[in-house]
């Protein structure tokens, strides 16, 4: 048992066993811990060491409980608790079976029509109640986008903003260099003209970067071709990922029940 096996589980409790390792995410180590009282698992997300120094764990964890409470979509994942292992940070939540948006496109490239459209439409409803709440999202990718048997769940909304307000002294921006990959980070936070917590606006843009890799198997590059110019979509798919991605935040849906409401009803699409 490596070193950090050791100090989750302890940092855990009595009850939890650290089962495995799963693949990372991003600067992220991942864990699967077997609750021994009834047989449920937690995952496990470790922080990169860069986070851990900077992050007050008391105040991250009540940020996450917080965010628990507002967050009751049962598509949404949310976090359970948050601690300190040793030197790392680490924040829990369920463990969801299945595989990640991010793994089905790695082994199976671009996703079928129908398929593609469902997993939008569950996205979309997740980050409503999200969004209704003032919540956005922040770190929005194919990585935290859970493939389960019957529906598709949405992880971490709002951990990164929990992130940076758990920073002691930390300059603006550091939690979403050390989380976020930068091609689903909307242009406006990019270039470092947004301040303050995630938009929803800010979701909406990450939603049309996956969008249109679910459709093409990669995401949007610049002054690359048009979503229909690599595939035949229907008219108002290839618009709604068109605004999704506008670079303007003004352009965009304002939020995800905005957005969700031009989708055609299931049975039609």
């Amino acid at each position: 048992m490596t070193d950090l096996h050791a100090a989750l589980e302890s940092a855990l409790g009595p009850i939890y066993r650290v089962e495995r390792e799963v693949r990372p995410v991003g600067n992220c180590r991942l864990f699967v811990a077997s609750n021994m009282a009834d047989g449920t698992d937690l995952l496990v997300k470790v922080l990169p060491s860069t986070l851990s120094l900077a992050v007050d764990d008391q105040v991250f964890e009540r940020e996450l409980l917080l965010l628990g409470d507002r967050l009751t979509d049962a598509r949404l994942v949310t976090p359970r608790t948050a601690g300190r292992a040793a030197a790392f940070v680490y924040h829990t939540r369920r463990f969801v079976a299945g595989t990640t948006l991010r793994n089905w496109i790695t082994r199976n490239g671009d996703l079928p029509l129908r398929k593609a459209v469902d997993v939008l439409r569950d996205v979309l409803s997740a980050l409503s109640q999200a969004h209704a709440e003032g919540v956005g999202h922040g770190d929005l990718k194919p990585e935290n986008v859970l493939l389960g048997e019957r529906e598709t769940s949405v992880a971490d909304t709002g951990v990164v903003g929990a992130v940076e307000r758990s920073l002691d002294g930390a300059p603006p921006g550091v939690a979403v260099a050390a989380l976020c990959a930068p091609p689903y980070v909307a242009p406006e936070r990019r270039d470092g003209t947004a301040s303050g917590p995630a938009t929803p606006a800010e979701d909406i843009y990450a939603v049309g970067v996956i969008a249109h890799e679910m459709l093409t198997s990669r995401p949007p590059a610049p002054e690359s071709e048009s979503l229909e110019e690599i595939r035949t979509v229907p008219t108002w798919l290839g618009e709604l990922v068109r605004r999704c991605l506008a670079p303007r935040q003004a352009d965009r849906w304002p939020n995800a029940r905005e957005a969700l409401s031009t989708l055609p009803h299931p049975s039609s699409a």
